[in-house]
């Protein structure tokens, strides 16, 4: 029974990040087509340099970004399916057609419909939002949007340099040869994008698995541990240590909660010990026993407090 619970998780698993790749990267493309193209803001990564390259083509033989954006992912793909490897190729396989095909499609319904037209500020503010959620939640899968993620994870595999500040550099390239088909303001407003769409991907890649430390020090320190254990549910670790001023040893504990423990955490404490030292830090992801994974003892856990 165990066994079939468990391949039926996995699938439902399985089939939950299949949805998400899909709509992650079709949001990813309705940014760029219905906010960052029609406003002509400069952006980095693959589809930059192919709104660059579109630039030059001549108006006798059209071509869409999206299919200059196909061909350049496709060939970045080989190159990481053959240095990086398999496993590589099978998370970003998806993205490598996913993306195009849905820029395509968005890139002809807002060729002449630009949802927020004239407006620099509003088209870089909502596409980074976007472009953030997006890749936010396809990293979250585990896959990749492939695209300019792949050459810096390349150079890293051959040399060793860090994947984010080889990343940076070439969309510091990319944005400043966009330069010379595109003016100042444009190029500025991109880096606003860029900079949206950072804090945003690193907001979604925590949100949901944030929990909070409470450390607290006390002469009632068994009293403190019994009440985070029997009335909140929580493990809690003994930390061993010395009191600066006299030198004595003492007790800490040590206890992971949810943000939502936090208020009844410190009634609980404070009834115990008015005097107790608490310190409470956010933490941005706890794995291991009752977090990533059920306790031993379900009975032990109050699920509501999660």
């Amino acid at each position: 029974m165990s066994n079939t619970n468990s391949k039926r998780r996995k699938i439902l698993m399985a089939i939950a990040n299949s949805v998400i790749l899909v709509l992650g990267n079709a949001l990813y493309a309705f940014a760029i087509a219905a906010f960052v193209m029609p406003s002509g803001i400069v952006v980095g990564g693959v589809t930059g340099i192919s709104i660059f390259l579109e630039k030059f083509i001549p108006d006798a033989w059209p071509i869409e970004v999206s299919y200059i954006v196909f061909v350049i992912n496709v060939g970045l793909f080989i190159l990481g399916a053959i240095v990086i490897g398999k496993r590589f190729a099978i998370t970003t396989a998806a993205s490598t057609v996913l993306y195009p095909f849905f820029l395509g499609i968005f890139e002809n319904m807002f060729a002449s419909n630009a949802l927020i037209p004239n407006d620099l500020i509003l088209n870089a503010a909502t596409s980074g939002l976007l472009i953030g959620v997006s890749i936010g939640i396809v990293a979250r899968t585990g896959a990749s949007t492939g695209g300019m993620d792949i050459p810096p994870l390349v150079i890293n595999k051959l040399t060793g340099a860090p994947v984010g500040t080889t990343l940076l550099c070439f969309d510091v390239v990319i944005i400043a040869t966009q330069l010379i088909k595109s003016d100042l303001t444009q190029v500025l407003y991109g880096v606003v994008m860029i900079v949206i769409n950072s804090f945003v991907v690193n907001q979604v890649m925590v949100m949901g698995n944030e929990k909070i430390q409470i450390t607290v020090i006390s002469n009632n320190i068994e009293e403190v541990r019994a009440a985070i254990l029997t009335d909140m549910h929580r493990g809690v670790t003994f930390i061993s240590s010395r009191k600066g001023l006299t030198g004595e040893p003492c007790e800490m504990v040590m206890s992971i909660i949810s943000t939502r423990q936090l208020a009844r955490a410190k009634r609980l404490i404070l009834d115990v010990d008015p005097a107790a030292f608490m310190i409470v830090t956010r933490v941005s992801e706890v794995n291991g026993n009752g977090f990533s994974f059920k306790k031993n003892d379900d009975k032990k856990l109050d699920r509501s407090d999660i």
